[in-house]
């Protein structure tokens, strides 16, 4: 069932997301007066197919759902031209006019992220408060004296209300290699750290950031929220509702702590301290069953979930009519310029490549924002929208972006390039492509693979 789910959101994200895309190209070209004789949502064979309008125009829904095109009259050599359409020929426009056509697609998406961001400002989406549970020992996180406990409520000046605020701030200053000041407060006491992220080595900016590279995790209380049957937590007789304070003597701050000490003894009993949901605290000795990990590393666990979190370690913030569109128009420029900064940083060799996902890890994405509600799904369809609409920016023939560049080219120089030219362009073009598709394919497999 999850993975029907998962795969018909990510089916519904890109059928959107190409809609959005290609009626950019669709409605320019019709305000030019071009004749449009398809408009195809996805490729390969049509599953429905309707014929509309005063050109008869064909609106398709194909197979496979990856992309999307329209097909224009005359963008073909040698196709054969009514009289009376020669002058709604996509070929006849000025090139200033294919210009806008081809520019269209990519601005449509990138108008999609605003209104999305903005529906998510007015929908409000609950996030998790930026409160700090795990520190690792010699980690950026722990130079600057953060520890856990302290809530974080500003990043170089900005207010931060949520864990993914932090976590989004620290990502664009790594990418864009600049310092960050944090300001946290811990019971009353305000206190600013400094993150020299201007100094991190090259390719650190990678999948798991956050904790790998700065160190740090968010707060999530180790509170058990159900036993598995038959399992050493079971047996020790831990139960719904215990807290988890320390293990062999040593503090257990957050979820992520407990399950770091647990995963790194198995087959080692340890002494575990807790606190009954009454108040009551008990001391057990309890050997974490092994398992192998994805990597075959073994790991300790106790057959113990995490509860559900409790209110006010959820955020949610709702605003209004024109400050969700300011939010809009705010988030989509940032996610765009961290876009294009990290392409950029990533050829340079600061960024780390794993970070291009695939329709794997996209897939999943889908997945899991569209079970946790409205919002986090209009968030999901926002950022990959900018993705969309960036990547079709760049300058790679047969991309949006490469044909910018012809016409560019055809209005500086008075004349189109040659046939032969646009021709190997665009096999150089399709090359790359498949290049950057395989990888995104081993991206995926690898985050399979990996635990």
């Amino acid at each position: 069932m999850y993975i029907l789910e998962t795969l018909g959101a990510f089916i519904l994200a890109i059928g959107i997301l190409v809609l959005i895309h290609e009626s950019g190209h669709f409605w320019v070209a019709k305000f030019m007066g071009v004749k449009v004789l398809k408009f195809s949502i996805g490729f390969g064979p049509a599953l429905i197919s309707r014929r509309w309008g005063r050109d008869h125009t064909e609106y398709v829904i194909a197979a496979l759902p990856l992309g999307g095109y329209v097909k224009m009259l005359g963008e073909q050599a040698g196709e054969e031209i009514p009289p009376e359409d020669r002058t709604r020929t996509f070929d006849a426009l000025a090139p200033g006019k294919r210009f806008l056509i081809a520019l269209a697609g990519p601005l449509a998406n990138l108008l999609f992220a605003v209104i999305a961001y903005a529906g998510v400002a007015w929908i409000g989406i609950p996030g998790l408060a930026p409160i700090i549970g795990l520190v690792n020992e010699h980690s950026l996180a722990a130079q600057a004296q953060l520890q856990p406990g302290q809530r974080i409520t500003a990043l170089n000046g900005q207010k931060v209300y949520t864990w993914e605020d932090l976590r989004t701030g620290l990502l664009a200053a790594a990418i864009a290699r600049v310092p960050v000041q944090l300001q946290t407060s811990d019971q009353g006491e305000v206190t600013t750290h400094t993150l020299p992220l201007q100094s991190l080595k090259a390719d650190s900016v990678g999948p798991d950031f956050l904790g790998k590279v700065i160190g740090m995790e968010p707060y999530l209380p180790a509170t058990v929220g159900a036993v598995e049957p038959k399992s050493p937590a079971a047996a020790a007789g831990l139960a719904a509702g215990d807290r988890i304070i320390s293990i062999n003597h040593h503090p257990v701050p957050s979820w992520e702590s407990l399950a770091r000490q647990i995963e790194s003894r198995p087959d080692k009993v340890v002494e575990l301290t807790y606190r009954t949901a009454s108040g009551i605290s008990k001391t057990v000795r309890i050997k974490p069953q092994m398992f192998l990990d994805k990597t075959g590393k073994p790991i300790g666990r106790i057959g113990i979930v995490m509860a559900p979190l409790p209110r006010d370690l959820i955020v949610m913030r709702h605003r209004g009519p024109v400050e969700g569109l300011i939010y809009g128009l705010h988030s989509t420029w940032q996610m765009s310029w961290m876009t294009l900064e990290m392409i950029l940083r990533m050829v340079q060799g600061f960024v780390s490549p794993d970070n291009i996902s695939g329709p794997i890890a996209i897939a999943e994405y889908a997945g899991q924002s569209a079970q946790a509600g409205v919002a986090p799904f209009l968030s999901f369809l926002a950022l990959v929208s900018i993705s969309l609409g960036i990547l079709n920016l760049l300058p790679i023939p047969i991309l949006d972006g490469g044909h910018l560049v012809f016409y560019t080219l055809e209005m500086l120089r008075g004349k189109p390039l040659s046939p032969a030219v646009v021709q190997k362009a665009q096999q150089i073009g399709i090359v790359l492509l498949l290049m950057l598709m395989s990888f995104a394919f081993y991206n995926d497999i690898m985050r399979l693979m990996t635990p």
